[in-house]
């Protein structure tokens, strides 16, 4: 079986992280598959040495960029694939359903966020043979906009644990990030924007320090309301508390050596960072978005408070740094749970006998 992957994503994290896993898994799994990848020129996924793959990195310039489908429809002609597995937006799922209408071969589209789509995109998701959703929440949303006779499946995203291997290393921490001697720290990890919900972190994180001043939360994360958030922190007079840090590589450093991962968000296809969180036995406090409750089961593997609610977001905050014990407890429950429902390998399974149905 020749499997054609179409990933047009710039940066390896999201969506672009998850293909780069199940190509691998893919290939420990099964010596029958030959697997193609897809990718814009420059990505990151483009530099990558991915054995038992054929890479091959087209120019495009983004979702405007039309001519990518001559070149889509020329390499196509050349592999003839068996399967098209479409797994980003940024075009990627219109343009794979252009070329499988055009070509006749059966093609596969990954949604990863749980936004609401146009009325439109029901034309689009009629090309597919399937459409799978990294979660019930997003499932959810698909089903709103996907005809009834494209099949339609749950397969969730993953994380290697192999990845996060990292101890904990206070003295490497502390001196990175400047943390005063006997504060805890919490953190958050995304991009800077509304659904993401770091503003309810920061106005939380005002009834905190009130309680509990000794108390550090860092934001991670690029994105168009750096600036709004930084001008909130000032107003709220807690800056020497809450500190917007940026972009960063180095997760999997990071995540063993913070007390809590704060995740609010409003909208979230399921929260990958969630699931390194676990990887690393950190406990997670979070909302119940999208496909966030098929990690975060409250008071099971973290807990859940309401999107939005920054008062009982900060009661969760206290209480758990309040209590070891719990945190402990729960972050290992965590692990247990995304150590057995969301490895690479289960994802490669699920995607193996997807392929087997579709091709027949």
């Amino acid at each position: 079986m020749r499997v054609m992957h179409l990933e047009l994503g710039r940066h390896l994290y999201g969506g672009a992280k998850q293909v780069e896993y199940l190509i691998k898994a893919i290939a420990v799994q099964s010596n029958a598959v030959e697997q193609h990848l897809v990718c814009a020129e420059a990505s990151d996924i483009a530099a990558l040495r991915l054995s038992d793959c054929e890479t091959h990195a087209l120019p495009y310039a983004g979702e405007p960029d039309i001519s990518i489908l001559w070149r889509l429809a020329g390499l196509v002609r050349a592999l003839q694939p068996d399967i098209l597995h479409v797994h980003s937006r940024r075009g990627a799922d219109l343009w794979g359903a252009i070329i499988a209408r055009y070509t006749g071969i059966p093609a596969i589209c990954t949604r990863r966020v749980d936004n609401p789509e146009s009325a439109i995109s029901r034309l689009k998701y009629a090309e597919y043979k399937a459409v799978i959703s990294i979660s019930e929440g997003v499932r959810k949303v698909v089903s709103q906009r996907c005809p009834a006779s494209v099949f339609q499946q749950v397969i969730h995203s993953s994380v290697d644990l192999s990845e996060f291997h990292y101890a904990e290393d206070p003295d490497w921490f502390r001196c990175t990030f400047a943390i005063p001697e006997g504060y805890r720290v919490l953190a958050n990890f995304a991009q800077l924007i509304e659904r993401k919900g770091q503003h309810d972190i920061i106005a939380a994180m005002k009834q905190v320090v009130a309680k509990q001043p000794n108390t550090l939360c860092l934001l991670f994360g690029k994105g168009s309301l750096a600036d709004d958030y930084q001008l909130q922190i000032d107003q709220a007079g807690i800056s020497d508390n809450v500190r917007l840090c940026g972009f960063t590589e180095q997760v999997a450093r990071i995540l063993p050596n913070i007390d809590l991962l704060v995740h609010p968000a409003h909208a979230e296809g399921l929260g990958v960072i969630l699931l390194q969180a676990g990887a690393c036995k950190v406990p997670v406090i979070a909302s119940p978005s999208g496909g966030i409750p098929e990690i975060i089961k409250h008071e099971k593997t973290g807990w859940l408070t309401p999107a939005g609610d920054s008062d009982k977001l900060a009661t969760a905050i206290c209480s758990a740094l309040d209590n070891d014990d719990l945190r402990h407890a729960l972050s290992e429950a965590l692990l247990n749970h995304v150590s057995t429902h969301f490895s690479t390998e289960a994802m490669a399974k699920g995607y193996l006998s997807l392929y087997q149905h579709i091709k027949g």
